[in-house]
């Protein structure tokens, strides 16, 4: 019966032309053949048009929008895919061949669960190993309140849920959305996975969420928590974590403005997540936090 499986790969991309035609390649030289690739254009003012459209294969559809920020783009793609299972893959990032394949074997095993992820690893733009994601050890429901430990393009969904449930499209929130809609659907459904590495996360000097400042952030944070404060599902399952959230939001505030040349801000916002949660500043990203901060501080 998995056999009949038909997957959906949803692609949303913005002004990525010179990335965009390997992320479908990657998505096209699947070992698995029952599927389809949709990219959604969202707003792109390079040519990204003409880069998809040379690439011929009936797998493959293009639709371009107006730019409103990658969980619409996401939402869009879903809103025209006809899979079982909604996939979404990053336009710089890359699939492995056996990403579907494994997917389905999980799916046989798990007698087609409401949603599951595969793990990646990151590369260099060189496709140089660098690590490995992170290990999924224990319950994934709970993990995920200690921070987003998934990748997106690890993440498939049952196309009813994914209908259901969309991104939240508010572009303050943009870089946060994918974790937000991972602890509402965690609070409604078992999250499974395995450690099967099927994906790639590339590292380049482009990538959004290297590219941020305090201010948004701060918003990011805040409508993270209003938003998990007004899930009623969420707050009646999980709503005693949301200090843990929050300290994890914070913590991750300190760590980018101590990686952008910002230490005494890192400091700043580790002492505010120990605040909300004592336990985060054991976290490893709190020794990265000062790790930076003393680089600074002998430079």
């Amino acid at each position: 019966m998995s056999n009949n499986i038909f997957f959906s790969i949803i692609i949303p991309t913005y002004n990525r032309s010179y990335l965009i035609g390997k992320a479908i390649h990657s998505a096209l030289n699947q070992n698995y053949s029952s599927f389809e690739i949709i990219v959604v254009d969202d707003g792109s003012t390079d040519d990204t048009e003409a880069i998809v459209k040379e690439i011929k294969s009936e797998k493959l559809f293009y639709f371009k929008k107006e730019n409103a920020e990658r969980g619409a783009a996401r939402n869009f793609g879903v809103q025209k895919s006809k899979g079982d299972y909604v996939n979404f893959l990053d336009s710089d990032d890359l699939l492995y061949p056996h990403h579907l394949s494994s997917a389905l074997k999980l799916i046989a095993e798990l007698n087609r669960p409401e949603l599951f992820y595969l793990n990646y690893d990151i590369k260099d733009h060189q496709m140089k190993f660098l690590k490995k994601g992170t290990l999924i050890k224990g319950y994934l429901n709970r993990k995920l309140l200690k921070g987003n430990v998934v990748s997106c393009n690890g993440v498939f969904i049952k196309h009813e849920i994914a209908i259901r449930y969309p991104f939240n499209e508010n572009r303050q929130l943009a870089a946060t959305e994918d974790w937000l809609l991972w602890l509402q659907l965690a609070s409604r459904y078992k999250f499974y996975f395995s450690n099967t590495v099927t994906s790639a996360i590339i590292q380049h000097d482009n990538r959004s969420v290297l590219n941020i400042n305090e201010d948004s952030l701060l918003k990011r944070k805040n409508l993270l928590i209003q938003y998990l404060s007004e899930d009623s599902v969420f707050m009646h399952k999980y709503g005693s974590h949301l200090k843990a959230v929050e300290a994890h939001m914070l913590s991750y505030m300190g760590l980018h403005l101590a990686m952008s040349g910002r230490p005494l801000k890192g400091i700043y916002y580790l002492a505010k997540a120990g605040k909300k949660k004592i336990r985060e500043l054991i976290h490893k990203r709190s020794l990265a936090i000062i790790k930076y901060a003393l680089i600074n501080a002998f430079a």
